[in-house]
């Protein structure tokens, strides 16, 4: 019996951080499903890419949460429309960091970010036409600062 607790509790720890980092991004497409009627495209076999994508270049992105909307109603949507269903879903925790337009509004990108103790978490929404893809991803400070100083000996092997 004490085995069987020390599993459940164990694999309750391990649980709760992946929980909450999925907690925003399905937050998110579920605000958007409902307020602008579009459904997210499923990406079969991502799991599976992203692993092989480690393994053959040694990168690892931990906590990388991605959805992809693709339907014409995006398109009859103005930006604004889809930023302020984003900026509602996400709550008042996280902060505008980038906003770029296009010269002409069609495409817009946003980033928000949120401290949670020793963690960084980005939230990147990108719509242009009938497109919208959002990522969530969530690093520790010394993954992005060995991020930011790798980026020398990065561009020098590639």
């Amino acid at each position: 019996m004490r085995r069987h607790l020390h599993c459940a509790v164990t694999l309750l720890c391990i649980a709760l951080p992946l929980t909450s980092v999925a907690g925003d991004m399905n937050r998110v497409v579920r605000n958007l499903e409902g307020d602008l009627g579009v459904r997210h495209t499923h990406i079969p076999m991502l799991g599976v890419a992203m692993f092989m994508g480690k393994m053959a270049t040694g990168f690892q992105m931990p906590g990388v949460k991605l959805a992809i909307f693709e339907d014409e109603r995006l398109s009859e949507l103005s930006p604004e429309q889809i930023e302020y269903s984003v900026v509602k879903a996400l709550g008042p925790q996280w902060t505008q960091f980038v906003k770029s337009t296009s010269k002409y509004g069609a495409e817009q990108n946003w980033i928000y970010v949120s401290e949670d103790g020793k963690k960084l978490q980005m939230f990147i929404a990108s719509v242009e036409r009938n497109e919208l893809s959002l990522v969530q991803v969530k690093i520790s400070e010394r993954q992005m600062r060995r991020w930011i100083n790798d980026t020398d000996v990065m561009a020098k092997r590639h």
